[in-house]
């Protein structure tokens, strides 16, 4: 394993001349007023790099991730708000060599990038990226980037270009999805107030995104702009409550930091979102009625680092969605995340305003010393009516996740890493007393009734990828050297246990629809070339919530079906 120092954002030597030589200027041909000053500090300010690691990048995310707790990241990143950006984060030049900070392969500088104006601009060729994945039966749900629910094969590519000059930068990276969309028997809806799209039409579904474009105004730990790019809110590894890169990457408007802001108290994150999240405009069988209306999302994260808690990040996020025709033209109707939490102060007709919300609060501990990580992240949907139902009822309309990750030394110098992970979303039971006359089944953490489409973009989850009401248990155990990686991972996947309590129950013949997989897991780096690779075989054992032809009242038989899923990811960088 490769020992070297904490790498921290460092000023640059050059962009700080070129600064320094301006003022030195204007100060010598006249005193300036206090708006040419300004002006300077924000257009050369004291580091203009902008570009990101794309949410889900093969290999190098997880190996950042892995530097914090070995000791080579400054503590302060917190890792729940990507896209991360390595080069204000290390003392690396080039995004994609911070997997250097771990590894002796040692990636140089790309080569297929050109500076201009005094090396004040810069374009660069952004890697290309490459996926393919295959499922033999059926679909089994994870975060997987912008892939569809798909049976067979399925491709995802991607290409850009960066450019920056002066605070200005331009990413254009779009991208292709081609789905094989082979059918299968999909039996029914699996929610009630989510458009969850199992397949894509009848034939094979091709389309080209803007993918993980933007163009942005930056300056020092802070930027703004308008972007195409997935994010990710929260410390989850495998899912996470609010956003994930599970779905398209949809248009929005944003103000966030690109690294910790340092203050005399701690370390601050955030990120204010206006955004536009749009329906499939694909009919199924299954679905429900839609609205004919494009939704409007406004979202906030904060996070906060106390000063004398290394390594302890606290934080929360508040979502708000709502049909576009229902919005208003005040204030509070384009930034509703305003609006008090409690209904008996906001109000009880936000439902029939098209309007749906969901908030949560979150913390991660990243203690290096002991090379272990430990997080949760708790969510509710529906406010409470006031602070007291809040405290007596916390279960309402809730979902959680927590997780861990400890490293482990191994005599040769390498490691052996175990992570594991819990995500609940399914409905609560207390809905049964809350709500007398209802079995249960209607709303779930995805979806409420007021958006029929739920928290979804062109019928994807922007949330947790493995379906709505779905709950699963991860674990992890993998050998590491450097950006290598070689592992096990066991799923228990419960899927859609709200539909599942709508229509049957547990004193009926029908089983609960589980899904336990063993997968094998395979990271690699090949010079400029990373893989990541993965290979699941899958035991669904009341697939579709089927009885078996051999089952009877008397001894009931569910129908278990084997399916096997492989998904190889690739990125070579120029």
């Amino acid at each position: 394993m490769k020992k070297n120092k904490t790498y921290k954002a460092e000023i640059s030597p050059r962009r700080g001349t070129l600064r320094n030589s301006v003022k030195r200027t204007l100060r010598n041909s006249a005193c300036p007023p206090w708006w040419v000053n300004l002006f300077i500090f924000i257009i050369f300010p004291l580091s203009l790099q902008a570009q990101t690691l794309p949410v889900g990048f093969p290999v190098l995310e997880e190996s950042l991730r892995r530097a914090q707790l070995l000791g080579e990241l400054d503590s302060t990143v917190s890792f729940t708000l990507r896209p991360l950006n390595p080069r204000q984060l290390t003392s690396y030049s080039d995004t994609y060599q911070v997997g250097n900070l771990v590894s002796d392969d040692t990636l140089p500088k790309s080569k297929m990038q050109y500076r201009f104006w005094k090396e004040r601009g810069r374009v660069q060729l952004l890697p290309f990226h490459q996926a393919i994945e295959f499922n033999t039966h059926h679909p089994y749900p994870q975060v997987n980037g912008p892939m569809v629910v798909n049976r067979g094969f399925q491709s995802y590519s991607s290409v850009g270009a960066y450019a920056e000059v002066g605070p200005l930068s331009i990413q254009f990276q779009p991208e292709h999805i081609w789905a094989q969309n082979r059918p299968y028997d999909l039996r029914g809806s699996k929610s009630v107030y989510t458009e969850y799209l199992e397949r894509r039409g009848e034939n094979s579904y091709s389309t080209f995104l803007l993918g993980q474009s933007s163009i942005r105004l930056n300056a020092g730990a802070f930027s703004i702009g308008a972007s195409n790019e997935n994010i990710w809110w929260g410390p989850g590894q495998f899912n996470s409550l609010m956003f994930t890169n599970n779905a398209f990457g949809f248009q929005h408007l944003t103000l966030n930091t690109r690294k910790p802001a340092k203050t005399f108290i701690g370390s601050f994150e955030g990120q204010i979102v206006i955004g536009r999240l749009e329906g499939s405009g694909l009919s199924q069988r299954f679905m429900h009625s839609l609205v004919n209306d494009w939704r409007y999302v406004n979202a906030i994260l904060l996070t906060y680092q106390p000063k004398w808690i290394s390594g302890l990040t606290l934080g929360g996020t508040r979502v708000f969605q709502q049909y576009d025709s229902f919005r208003g033209d005040s204030f509070a109707d384009y930034f509703p995340v305003i609006n008090p939490f409690q209904k008996v102060e906001a109000g009880f007709d936000m439902d029939a305003d098209g309007r749906d919300q969901k908030a949560s609060v979150f913390l991660r501990y990243a203690i290096p010393k002991a090379k272990t990580e430990v997080y949760f992240e708790y969510g509710r949907r529906d406010h409470a009516y006031d602070w007291r139902e809040f405290v007596s009822n916390p279960e309402h309309a809730r979902a959680y996740l927590m997780g861990f990750t400890k490293l482990f030394n191994l005599e040769s110098g390498n490691l052996i890493q175990v992570r594991g992970e819990m995500l609940q979303q399914q409905e609560s039971i207390n809905i049964l007393a809350r709500y007398p006359n209802t079995t249960g089944g209607g709303s779930n953490w995805a979806g409420h009734s007021p958006v029929r489409h739920g928290f979804t973009h062109f019928g994807q989850m922007v949330g947790p990828g493995i379906g709505p009401s779905s709950n699963i248990q991860t674990l992890e155990t993998a050998w590491i050297s450097g950006n290598r990686k070689l592992g096990v991972r066991l799923d228990r996947l419960n899927r859609h246990q709200d539909i599942y309590v709508k229509n049957f129950n547990d004193a009926t013949q029908n089983g609960r629809w589980v899904d336990l997989n063993l997968g094998l897991l395979a990271d690699w780096q090949f010079g400029r070339l990373f893989v990541s690779s993965q290979w699941f075989f899958i035991n669904s054992l009341n697939y579709q919530w089927r009885l078996d032809p051999s089952s009877t009242a008397e001894f009931p038989k569910g129908m278990d079906v084997i399916n096997f899923q492989s998904t190889i990811r690739a990125a070579y960088v120029f």
